[in-house]
Parts: structure tokens; sequence; C-alpha cells
């Protein structure tokens, strides 16, 4: 009985894991169907977001180039039998990306029926039983107007008419818009995203999915309140108080009710409040444009917040202040550091002897001065300049309460300039601020792609994922890499191959473009007798591989690790060195990079339980010792050594064989870059590791 009983409760469980897989289906055009894109079997945006969510989804590609959303268009998805396919697949979620075809000038002449035709292409999903979730996307911009395609139509027409379907239909929205927008080279025709482009969109995507929801949350309607369309979503304007105030909902609430508190100029520059809206948070409002923070603003703020708390949003919301905004929440974080989650001050105001009063750089505004001194009570200037509470003056309270800040800086600023306000506050909150400089004067506010105010603000809720431990497969495709013109997944799948065909490898390489040099990509193995340095120093010896693909980052290995690369190999000993691809390309602080590389040193010590590693410090690179690069890898460099107390792990600091006494790199060990080596710098690498490593090669 036993033995009939095991495999019985095995078929259970894989028909529930079955059962239990979410299908996405990605509906849309050639960009949805990944054209031009090579091996858009993995590179194409619904492949890529695949890949991200792992086993328990399923995602598959409906996209047909050329099609319309109009039923009247030259080429109609709805009249298409993979449409008919979307919606017998009983998909848990459909991705709908259509409209960029619409803008051609024969289709949009129908434009009077694109709405009706929309939600007469969402109808069929809404009738699901259950009903999926259903996403429809505003389309990505269009670099250069082609083939009858122009961005003036996609974005200044269709786009708003998507979002009005959206909120007349209830269905949730996603902006794949703002994540390309200042990205041109990845839209290489001007019109279809090449793979960093789809890896853009498959990421935003796999937030936006991911992110945890509260089913349960139903936002309340305020009393006599009057409800709009707020780009796709309800808002909600009401007096509170005598005072305007405005609430906006999200379609789907994320879990513990987050919200962002925005300060000034409602509707403006929204592209911030529109990511966090996709995210599940609350934009909310309260007016307060004419106290510029003053002891009466604070009051109005604080009698909105616990009527916010009735609502039964978070109990510590995001402050977002523009220009004079940034009066009245420093003012009110201050009076409550333990109610705020995090502050966003772009282009504000940290002083009013600055601005309005123009005692300083600026010029100031005489009526909004008046305005001012009339909201503080001053009866003249030298009461005010000699007034000791503005923003600037109380920071040291910001800076014991440890609230992240985020300042969007534009230098060029002569309305409010910068170093008499928020350079200030930058400087004495140094630990806990974060500068983005900008270009610009005091407008436009906000960026036009809003992803790292968008990380700050998960950051400062504790909800953000840091994308260096995320394991993923790469985007990269380039001849330049030596893979002949071929792609990431090309090399990737040679590795696997080189794992199943080599099994007995004692020694392997595993990193980026400076691994991937010890042999090239074409002959990974090294040879006995052979002219590399590679084969010199290690084919001799011992049966040895280079694992590295270039342009490699610390989420690559992590997801080459469980894909297959090591797949049936016991090696001896695995040299991993990974990590100045995380900083130079993808732009990650420092310490994101070292929880990187410390998950994968822990899922290489699971994987390969009795093999030993030897953990190498990212190379010394750039010339200049106290530049940010440098200053970042030897952070890395401490922060990692500790790793090196795990079983089974080695850590080697390799910076003084690559670097002089003062510092300065020895360049005759570098390729012209600084970062990449010379045939010289892997003869120098081979002899920096090999006492370390001959011990290591005979350890059980």
């Amino acid at each position: 009985m036993k033995s009939l009983l095991r495999p019985l409760s095995i078929l259970l469980c894989l028909c529930l894991s079955a059962v239990a897989q979410t299908k996405i289906a990605c509906v849309g055009d050639s960009i949805t169907f990944g054209a031009g894109i090579p091996d858009r079997d993995d590179m194409s945006y619904p492949a890529q977001l695949g890949h991200l969510l792992g086993a328990d989804y399923e995602v598959k590609n409906f996209g047909i180039s050329a099609r319309t959303m109009l039923s009247k268009g030259d080429h109609p998805y709805s009249k298409e039998a993979l449409y008919k396919a979307s919606v017998n697949y009983q998909p848990n979620i459909v991705i709908i990306k259509l409209g960029t075809n619409d803008s051609k000038p024969h289709n949009w002449a129908h434009k009077a029926e694109f709405k009706a035709d929309a939600k007469a292409l969402i109808e069929p999903y809404l009738n699901l039983e259950p009903q999926p979730r259903i996403i429809l996307c505003q389309p990505v911009p269009v670099a250069e107007d082609k083939w009858g395609i122009t961005d003036q139509v996609v974005s200044q027409q269709i786009a708003p008419l998507i979002r009005e379907v959206a909120f007349e239909t209830g269905v949730e929205t996603f902006d794949f818009r703002s994540l390309l927008i200042d990205k041109p080279q990845w839209l290489p025709d001007g019109v279809h995203p090449n793979s960093f482009g789809a890896e853009a969109m498959a990421r935003g995507l796999f937030q936006f999915i991911t992110t945890e929801r509260d089913p349960d949350f139903t936002t309340p309607l305020m009393d006599d309140a009057k409800v709009s369309n707020f780009f796709g979503y309800e808002q909600q304007s009401f007096s509170f108080l005598g005072t305007d105030c405005k609430v906006v909902a999200p379609k789907q609430v994320a879990k513990g009710a987050p919200w962002v508190w925005r300060a000034r100029f409602w509707g403006h520059q929204p592209q911030l409040d529109i990511a966090l809206l996709e995210l599940g948070w609350h934009v909310a409002y309260c007016d307060v444009a004419g106290l510029f923070g003053s002891p009466e603003a604070v009051a109005r703020w604080d009698k909105f917040y616990y009527a916010m708390q009735a609502v039964g949003l978070s109990e510590k919301p995001l402050l977002e202040g523009m220009s004079r905004g940034g009066l009245i929440i420093h003012n009110w974080a201050i009076k409550h550091p333990n109610r705020v989650a995090g502050i966003i001050c772009d282009n504000g105001v940290l002083d009013t002897r600055s601005w309005p009063g123009g005692f300083g750089l600026s010029a100031g505004s005489a009526p909004d001065w008046d305005q001012c001194k009339a909201a503080y009570g001053w009866l003249s200037d030298a009461a005010a300049k000699e007034y000791a509470f503005n923003p600037v003056d109380q920071l040291d309270h910001l800076k014991n309460s440890k609230i992240p800040v985020l300042y969007l800086i534009s230098q060029a600023d002569k309305v409010v300039p910068p170093s008499e306000n928020s350079e200030i506050a930058a400087t004495k909150l140094s630990d806990f601020s974060l500068v983005i400089r900008k270009p610009g004067g005091h407008h436009p506010h906000s960026m036009p792609n809003p992803k790292v105010l968008t990380s700050f603000s998960l950051f400062s809720i504790g909800a953000y994922t840091n994308p260096a431990i995320l394991p993923a497969p790469s985007s990269e495709y380039r001849p330049g890499a030596g893979w002949g013109g071929g792609t990431w997944w090309g090399q990737f799948r040679k590795i696997n191959d080189i794992a199943k065909t080599h099994p007995n490898l004692d020694l392997i390489f595993f990193g980026d473009s400076i691994t991937q040099a010890w042999s090239g990509a074409q002959q990974r193995i090294a040879q006995k007798g052979g002219q590399r340095a590679f084969d010199r120093s290690f084919g001799a010896q011992w049966n040895t591989a280079s694992f590295g693909i270039s342009g490699d980052r610390t989420e690559h290995l992590l997801y080459r690790l469980n894909n297959g690369n090591f797949e049936g190999l016991k090696p001896k000993t695995v040299v991993l060195m990974i990590g100045i691809n995380n900083l130079v390309t993808a732009k990650q602080p420092a310490d994101q990079v070292v929880s990187g590389i410390q998950a994968l040193v822990e899922e290489l010590v699971i994987k390969l339980p009795n093999t030993q590693i030897l953990l190498l410090g990212t190379f010394p690179a750039n010339l200049d010792p106290q530049s940010k690069l440098r200053q970042d890898i030897n952070t890395i460099q401490s922060s990692i050594a500790s790793l090196g107390d795990k079983e089974n792990v080695t850590f080697l600091n390799l910076n003084p064989s690559f670097t002089n006494a003062d510092g300065s790199l020895k360049t005759e060990l570098y390729q012209p870059d600084m970062l990449h080596l010379s045939e010289a710098g892997y003869d120098a690498w081979a002899a920096a590791i090999l006492p370390t490593l001959k011990p290591l090669m005979v350890k059980k």
C-alpha cells in the first residue's frame, strides 16, 4: 500500500502545482511580438517577464505585428484568431499593449471609435470566470515618427483615451511610456524597443504584478466629494474644514495602504504620482499653498492627516514637495518625525528669506513675499529675517529623525537657488539624503522617467527589492563582446552545453567580461600546451573552464547558477569575481552590489557544497584613486571580505597586485579603459591567485 500511496501523492502535488500556476496573456502588436529583437523567444518583453517571474507563472505571447485597437483599422487585433486564443487561454492576468499602429493617418481617421473598440476588445476578458486582472498599457514613446506612426498622436491623443477607458471600465493601467522616454537609444528604429527596452518593460511589469496587494481595502467616499478621472484613476475632490483637498485611489491597494502626500502644484508633472498609483499607493493633497509652511499650514495638515488615518491609510506617508512645497513638507516632518516615511523635495524652498523674500541670490517675488509675511504674522522685513524656524534653521531635528530625504536639484535654478536651500539641507543631512542633479532651471519639476523616485519611495517604506539579488537573464546582444553578433542567450546555452560535455571540470572561473577574456567566448576550455595565459597558467594542471559572460552582473550569475551552468558539475574550486557592471552599467549603489555578491556566494555554497569558493574582490579601476568608482570598489572589497569566514569560502583582495603604493593603477596591466586587463594583466592575475588556489585544489 505504501508503494502505491507515494506515487499518488507525487502526482497530486504535481497537479496542484500546475493548477496554482498563474497564467499571463500578453496581447498586442509588433512591440509585444518582439519584432526586430534577436532571440525574441527569450528576449521579447513577455519572454523576459516570464523569466523574471519564474516557474510559478506561465507567460504567453499573443502579439501580432501591425495590429490595431480600432476595428476599422487596416489590421484589427479583434479579428485575429490569436485574439480568440488569448481569451480561451483563460488567463489570470491580461496585459494589453495596442495603440501605436492606430496613430497612422488612415487608421486614426476612425479615432471617434477608439474608446468603444477598446472596450469591446476588453469585454470578453471581463466576462471570464474568474475575472482576470486586466492591465491596459500606455504605448511606448515614438522616438522618431515613421511609417505614419507619430508620437504626437500616440502620446497626446491615444494615451489619454486609453486612460479614459481604464477609468470607465475599472481595469488597471500601466505606463510603458515613462519607462523608455529618456532612452531613445533603446528604440533604434524610432518605434520598436530593442532587447534593452523590452527588459525595462518586463521589469516594470514584474514590479507591478508582484507588488503585494490588499484585496479587502476599499477607499471610502469622502463627504460631498466630486469624483473625476486622474490619469485613469478615481479622484475625489472635496472640501475639508474649508480647504480644497483631493485623494486619488489606486485600482488595487498595496499591502499596508501606503500613500504619497503631495504639497503643491496638483497634477503638475505627475509621473511619480502615476507610478505610485500603479503600485497601489494613494495620492493625497491638502492645499496650503498660500501659507508658505507657516504654523497655520502645519496645523491644517495635522487635521488632514487624522482624516487620512480615519480612511485607513498608512501611519507614515511619503511627503512630496515642489518649489514652495518644500517648506510645508520639512516643517511638518520636523514637528512629526515619527509620522513620515520619507521626503522628496523638488527644487524646493527651505528658507523664506531666499524665496519669496529675495534677500540672497534670488530676485524673490514681491506679491508672494507680502502673502508670506501675512501668513507668519511678520510686520516687517527685519522681523522676517530674524525668524529662526525656517527648515534650514531646524535641520538637526530632521537629521536626528533619520528620515530618508531625496533632493532634486537644478544648478541653473535662479528662482530658488539650491545653494540657499536644498544644498544646505543635503550637506547637513548627508547620512540620510540623496541628491539628484537635473538639467534646467526652476521648471520643469520631476523627471520624465520617475524610476529613481519610485525606487526611493519604495525604499522609504521598506518595499524596495534590490535588483542585484533578483535572478534574471541578460538582454545583451553585441558583436563587440566576441559573440560573433550573437546574444547573451547563445553564450548561456553554450556554457550549459560545456557543463554537459565536460562533467570532470576541476576549476571554473565565474564572472563577467573580465573573466570571459581568460579564454574568449569561443574556446572556453583551457588547453594543455596552449598559448593563452589561461592555458599556460591552468591548462597543464587542471581541467579548467571560463564561465564568464561579457556584461554580466550579480543577478545574471544568479540566474545562470540556477538554470544549468553548473548542472552535473562538481568542481574542486570556483573562482568568482563580479560586480563591476553592477556599478558601471546598472548604476547600482555599492551596498546593493555587496548584497548581490553575498546572495551569489550563498547560492554557490548550497549548489556546490563540496566545492571551494575563491571569492575575489573586484579589480581596482579608474586612474583616479579618489574617484567614486574606485571608492565604491573599495567599499565592496571591504564589505565582502567577511564572506571568507564561511566554510569552503576564501576571500582574496587583489588590490596589492594591481595598484602602486599611492593607490594608482599599474597601467601596464590594463587596457586603455583602465577597467579591462591587458595580456600582462592576466599573467599578473594568475600569479596573484595561484599561491592561494593550489591548496584549495587539493582540499576535500
